[in-house]
């Protein structure tokens, strides 16, 4: 697994025309499908670590999550200058954990709220809201509200080694917040 490295890009109205350049120039000819046994990664040649990249724009009418099934074999210098041209762009980056990534949901006033989740290498835990949601109710909610907030508060960020409980409460105080917006 020490060989696997997870990238998060995150914000709202992305760049993703320069996303989309820099991955298709910097990474594309470096790219695999995602290999069977995701937690023991074979290389390719001379490569020295997979790199895993994920986009989360809070602005649900822009397309994100386009890369993050593709692995792609890097040395260490391609992945540092790949990561050095992204940071000129808008947008938060943060090396995540691999193992690390799924999904929570909350229920509140009878509707359940999903979101993604991500563990930073820092210690910290993200939560997205999610594009889509099993239950229909939501969408009309997140999508007409979550603009209001301030960029900042458009997802939820706190320390991984609170309780699931504490985090919970978080995230249910954060979308009755978002209700009343």
């Amino acid at each position: 697994m020490d060989k696997r490295r997870f990238l998060l890009t995150f914000g709202r109205n992305l760049d993703h025309s320069n996303i989309d350049y820099l991955v298709k120039s910097r990474l594309s000819k470096y790219k695999c499908g995602i290999q069977e046994d995701y937690f023991n990664p074979i290389l390719q040649k001379r490569a020295e670590v997979i790199l895993n990249y994920q986009i989360i724009d809070t602005n649900f009418d822009r397309i994100s999550s386009k890369y993050y099934l593709d692995d792609y074999h890097l040395t260490e210098a391609q992945k540092n200058g790949f990561l050095l041209s992204l940071k000129k762009l808008k947008g938060t980056h943060v090396w995540c954990d691999p193992r690390i990534q799924g999904h929570a949901f909350c229920v509140v006033d009878g509707i359940e709220y999903n979101f993604y989740v991500y563990r930073s290498l820092e210690g910290q835990d993200y939560r997205f809201p999610q594009y889509y949601s099993a239950d229909s109710n939501v969408d009309p909610i997140v999508h007409s509200q979550l603009h209001k907030m301030p960029e900042e508060e458009q997802y939820l960020q706190f320390p991984s080694d609170l309780s699931t409980e504490v985090k919970d409460e978080i995230t249910i105080k954060w979308i009755q917040k978002l209700i009343k917006m």
